[in-house]
């Protein structure tokens, strides 16, 4: 009974049903499937090229974006809580001093750490 439900309740396929529950107990299984229907957050990466975190976050603030830096490993990165304006459509977007990305996509660049005149392919 308990995998019909979870199945109906979340729209899993039979693999991912069996997979959870053979992971989790039904009640961190139940806590895992409603942690995946929450939406993530907005985050931003600032272009260092462009401007710096803090002249953005204040440009940004002064729009109503309700945001703060996403935490001590990056020197990039921005999470919005909420915002009055389209994070997407805003005239530092479309001057190219941000862009929207998830943060677990900051990763990569600081684990590569490119340095001046190389190529990352």
């Amino acid at each position: 009974m308990l995998r019909k439900d979870f199945k109906t309740l979340y729209g899993y396929n039979d693999f991912l049903t069996d997979h959870v529950l053979s992971i989790f107990t039904p009640a961190e299984a139940v806590a895992f499937a409603d942690a995946n229907e929450g939406s993530r957050p907005i985050t931003l990466r600032t272009n260092p090229l462009k401007t710096k975190r803090r002249d953005l976050a204040a440009a940004l603030i002064g729009r109503g974006v309700n945001l703060d830096p996403i935490g001590e490993w990056s020197k990039v990165g921005l999470v919005v809580y909420e915002s009055k304006v389209p994070v997407g459509a805003t005239p530092e977007y479309l001057s190219g001093h941000y862009a929207l990305q998830g943060a677990s996509s900051f990763l990569p660049v600081m684990a590569l750490a490119p340095q001046p005149h190389e190529t990352i392919v």
